[in-house]
């Protein structure tokens, strides 16, 4: 007991300086899985470290060593964002056949796999914890630097970036030197995970002499972030206050718990409360859709109404002015009012739902059910759908809230910040790409893309294959023409119900009898009329589809981030629903761009009234029926909660490169009868809204 309170207060006084950096991890030779044994030797073989990826006080960044192994975690994605966290495990003797002669089993992970801050590729810094001399540089990106009698190894790292840090053999490195940065290359391509493995060893690798790196490590990172090292007698102290279950065995780490339906919920960007939510007199707080809603409850009557209190940050615009999503009572234990179906272009609409709450798995779950109305593109009610809404009980405070790590950004914000990709910087969300011509000559674009006035008139940029990938003016364009491409363009879907298999085959441009159905693999009479070649590429663009839209073998499975649930192969989405819609074609943004789209409820139903637009103008010829492209980036033209507080002007393209080929542009000049027709409707619409603003009450 004495021993433990010295120590108690001894990490008191030394951990002062990173208690707001929240360090935790677990002891040398705890490690996954929890039946593998490790090496529990507390040895700080090198005290004079620094860590090998920039952390820190003067950095703010931190870094987590972990497996790669996602599975371990009973996680499908190797880049999950719930892998980017605390606490720091040892994962030296994995399960490897490499020889390892300080493992348990003389076999194992040679070294520790250590992610940077997030999964950002090719951003994170990489530096040299010694002095030392390159003696190893390979296309599996490793870095070898030998000092005396060892050799420190840094894998995985992103070759154009080795370069640029000037690291070539027999060069010379100091301590902190930048080596290159964080990646996910291995044998020469992009095929594992995206972390820096880093080991240590002497004499030769195949020999096996690999030194237990990671409590050097712990010390290093601990220095880092201001701290003491904890190195005492030339081992890593036992640390009460940073250390997860100091002196107990190696076993499994057991998550934080939480609300299972929370889990889904990881990386998605939540707005700050709501100011309605000051008013309320909250009773609990509840998940629906990876939004927070409040349950405001009168015991008195049975009153009982759910309001968003967080919502998604897509959402918030949406229903910042209405935020009541249900309202009615209950009795009994069932529930029954009103809910309501919001619509960034029609506005909300109320119909029926009733259900009960019961315990799930020892969760409090209210199921809300009823038959939804469906609008057309002008608004006017066509049918129902069956909807089901599903809330999950999280707390009754609200930080009592369970929630997986997830970012609050304030209503107006975009959810991800920086455009970085390609389809978010030309707001061509679709990617739609147009190649130059067998002959060499420049791309052409297919006519209903070159007439499509939301189209800027400087060239996109260029992918890998030289294709261009046309710019748009606005992020209400880029919406429309990507509408008009599923709805016009989309060779193997019917109108507006389709199945996620039918628009990967037709993002592909792959006839679907060419895969079969069950692996995607290509079929006899695929191989046997187009050759293996030809026909095995075909259906792996298919697949590569399916995997970031519906997590097909292990993908990303985007469409489970928008739905929240997974969506079937051939499982047919209604997209004259506003909701779904706005999920499905989120889900394709993803895909293109790797991360969360950027484009909001609102914004997404003001480009589907222009993608509908433009489809009566060009397709059904109907020239009246498209406005001037400003008039679809004011919300005042939809009633949308926002109006009044955006610019009508159209939103300038982010860069600039050189123009498309002459061709290739918007019809008609600036004295065309189309434009002048267009300005004629231009000022219509903009007397109509003076006259809207003047009978507004003063």
């Amino acid at each position: 007991m004495a021993v433990k309170c010295f120590l108690l207060a001894l990490f008191a006084v030394l951990s002062i300086s990173a208690r707001a950096e929240d360090l935790s991890y677990f002891p040398p030779g705890d490690i996954l899985p929890s039946n593998t044994s490790g090496i529990r030797q507390r040895t700080v073989t090198f005290p004079d470290w620094t860590f090998p990826i920039k952390i820190g006080t003067t950095t703010g960044q931190r870094a987590y060593i972990g497996t790669q192994l996602s599975q371990y975690h009973k996680l499908k994605w190797a880049n999950d964002p719930r892998l980017f966290a605390y606490p720091h495990r040892d994962n030296q003797c994995e399960p490897r056949q490499w020889k390892l002669n300080a493992c348990p089993g003389g076999k194992g992970h040679q070294g520790v796999d250590i992610r940077a801050t997030d999964n950002r590729d090719k951003f994170w810094e990489v530096v040299a914890v010694e002095d030392g001399v390159v003696s190893i540089l390979t296309r599996n990106t490793t870095v070898g630097i030998r000092n005396g009698v060892h050799t420190v190894r840094y894998l995985h790292m992103d070759p154009a970036s080795i370069a640029a840090a000037g690291i070539k053999l027999n060069a010379a490195v100091r301590k902190g030197q930048v080596l290159g940065k964080v990646s996910n290359v291995m044998n020469g391509s992009k095929s594992t995970s995206i972390h820096l493995h880093f080991d240590a060893y002497s004499g030769v690798a195949s020999a096996g002499n690999f030194f237990h790196v990671y409590p050097s490590l712990i010390a290093a990172y601990r220095r880092g972030w201001g701290m003491d090292d904890g190195i005492r007698n030339g081992e890593l102290v036992p640390d009460p206050v940073h250390e997860t279950r100091v002196g107990a065995a190696p076993a499994a780490a057991k998550p934080p718990a939480q609300a299972p339906a929370a889990e889904k919920c990881a990386g998605v960007a939540v707005a700050s409360p709501l100011p309605s939510a000051a008013d309320m007199t909250i009773s609990s707080y509840w998940l629906y859709n990876c939004s927070v809603l409040a349950l405001v409850a009168d015991t008195a009557t049975g009153a009982r109404s759910l309001f968003y209190y967080q919502p998604t940050v897509e959402l918030a615009d949406l229903v910042a002015s209405n935020p009541v999503l249900f309202s009615g009572t209950v009795s009994s234990g069932i529930y029954a009012g009103e809910a309501k179906v919001y619509s960034g272009s029609c506005g909300t609409l109320g119909y029926a739902v009733s259900g009960p709450v019961q315990s799930i798995d020892g969760q409090p779950v209210i199921t809300l059910r009823g038959d939804r109305p469906t609008r057309n593109s002008r608004c006017e009610t066509t049918g129902t759908s069956a909807d089901t809404l599903t809330l999950t009980y999280l707390g009754t405070s609200a930080p009592a809230l369970k929630l997986p790590p997830i970012t609050a950004v304030a209503p107006s914000q975009p959810a991800t910040g920086t455009r970085t990709t390609l389809s978010e910087q030309s707001r061509n969300f679709l990617a739609i790409t147009f190649y130059p011509a067998a002959d060499g000559s420049p791309p052409r674009l297919l006519p209903y893309f070159s007439n499509f006035p939301g189209l800027s008139p400087e060239e996109g940029p260029r992918d890998s294959r030289n294709g261009v990938i046309p710019r748009l003016k606005t992020d209400e364009a880029g919406v429309a023409i990507s509408w008009v491409w599923l709805r016009k363009r989309a060779l193997y879907t019917d109108g507006l119900a389709l199945t996620p298999r039918q628009v990967a085959h037709s993002m592909a441009g792959v006839e679907p009898s060419m895969c079969d159905t069950a692996d995607i693999n290509p079929t006899a009479a695929a191989l046997r009329n187009f050759g293996v070649a030809t026909a095995v590429d075909a259906c792996a663009r298919v697949a590569a589809y399916l995997r970031g839209y519906i997590g097909f073998a292990n993908g990303r499975n985007f469409a489970s981030d928008y739905f929240g649930r997974n969506v079937g192969i051939d499982e047919t989405l209604n997209l004259a629903v506003e909701a779904d819609a706005f999920n499905w074609m989120r889900t394709m943004y993803s895909h293109e761009s790797g991360k969360a789209a950027v484009v909001d409820a609102a914004t997404f139903g003001r480009g589907i009234r222009f993608g509908e637009d433009y489809i009566a103008a060009y397709y059904d010829n109907r020239p009246d029926a498209l406005h001037p492209l400003a008039y679809y980036s004011d919300p005042c033209n939809f009633g949308q909660p926002n109006c009044g507080t955006s610019s009508v002007e159209p939103q300038q393209p982010i860069a600039a490169s050189s123009p498309v080929a002459a061709n290739s542009g918007p019809a008609g000049t600036a004295s065309s009868p189309e434009t002048l027709e267009s300005l004629t409707r231009a000022v219509r619409d903009l007397e109509a809204r003076l006259a809207r603003l003047e009978a507004r009450p003063r």
